[in-house]
C-alpha cells in the first residue's frame, strides 16, 4: 500500500472516531445529552517550574533557555465545564525569573544580571481530546489529553545589575535599576488530566507563554545587537502539576424498586 493511501486511511479513521465521539456526546444512540444542569465549577492549585526566554539566554535566538535558572512558583485557578469537551479557566499565579550573562555563557564579560517578580492573570479555553457528556462523577477514569489557548496580563518588576569584566568596553550599569512593566500574555498549553476520585482530578501541564513586551527582564533587546532578535519579545515556559476539586453538590443515585 502506498504511503499516501495509508495516510488517507489513517486520516479517515481519525475523522470517523472524532465524529462518533461527537455523536456520543450529543446523546445519539441512547447517550444522555449534555445540558446546562451538567455544567460544573471546580477550583484548584498548581505548582510549576518557570524558565525564562529573553535577552540573557545561552544562545542569541528565540526559544533559548538557561535551565540553570529554573524557578518554582505557585498559583490558583477556577474553572467551569461549559460543553462536553470545553472548559473555561481563570487563573492567577506568581512568576519568578532570573538570569545572568556569566551563567548563560554567551556574554560573560558583559556581566549583566536580572531578577524579576511578576503576577499573571489568565483567561483560557481548554479543549479535551475525549468528551464527557454525562454528570461530573461519571467522567472517564483514563488519562485525558487537552489543549489550552488564552489571553492574560503580566505585571512585573525587574531588578537589573551589572558586574562586567575589567576590559569590557560596552555600556555599564551603575547600581541596581528597577524596571516595572505591564504586558499582555498569550499562553498555549498542552496537558493531560486524570480522575483520582469523583470530585478530584490531577493534571500535568506544559505552557508556553508569549508576552507583548521586551521589558519583563528589564533589559532592552537592542543590547544583543542581533537583527534577528529585533522583533522577538520575551517568553517563558512553565511545567508543573495541578490538583483540581470539583464542586458538584450531592450525588443523586438512582432508586431501585
Amino acid at each position: 500500500m502506498k504511503l499516501k493511501t495509508s495516510l488517507q486511511a489513517v486520516l479517515f479513521l481519525m475523522l470517523l472516531c472524532f465524529a462518533y465521539s461527537e455523536c456520543s456526546a450529543q446523546g445519539i444512540k441512547g447517550r444522555a445529552r449534555f445540558t446546562t444542569k451538567k455544567r460544573y465549577v471546580s477550583f484548584g492549585g498548581m505548582i510549576t517550574t518557570a524558565n525564562f526566554m529573553g535577552d540573557l539566554s545561552p544562545v542569541n535566538q528565540a526559544g533559548s533557555i538557561d535551565w540553570g535558572h529554573t524557578k518554582f512558583q505557585f498559583g490558583g485557578f477556577i474553572q467551569k465545564r461549559m460543553m462536553p469537551r470545553v472548559t473555561a479557566r481563570l487563573s492567577l499565579n506568581n512568576n519568578i525569573f532570573s538570569g545572568s550573562d556569566k551563567d548563560a555563557g554567551l556574554n560573560a564579560d558583559r556581566g549583566l544580571e536580572f531578577s524579576t517578580y511578576a503576577v499573571q492573570l489568565n483567561a483560557m479555553g481548554i479543549v479535551d481530546l475525549f468528551p464527557n457528556s454525562g454528570v461530573f462523577y461519571r467522567r472517564p477514569k483514563i488519562p485525558i489529553p487537552y489543549l489550552g489557548l488564552g489571553i492574560g496580563f503580566l505585571f512585573s518588576t525587574a531588578k537589573v545589575s551589572q558586574n562586567p569584566a575589567a576590559d569590557y568596553q560596552g555600556t555599564i550599569i551603575t547600581g541596581t535599576q528597577t524596571v516595572n512593566s505591564t504586558a499582555y500574555v498569550i499562553p498555549v498549553a498542552l496537558g493531560v488530566r486524570y480522575k483520582l476520585t469523583s470530585h478530584l482530578d490531577i493534571a500535568f501541564e506544559a505552557t508556553a507563554n508569549y508576552t507583548g513586551s521586551d521589558k519583563i527582564d528589564g533589559i532592552d533587546r537592542e543590547i544583543n545587537s542581533n537583527p534577528s532578535q529585533s522583533k522577538v519579545n520575551d517568553a517563558f515556559l512553565t511545567l508543573g502539576f495541578q490538583l483540581n476539586y470539583i464542586i458538584g453538590g450531592s450525588i443523586k443515585m438512582p432508586k431501585f424498586r
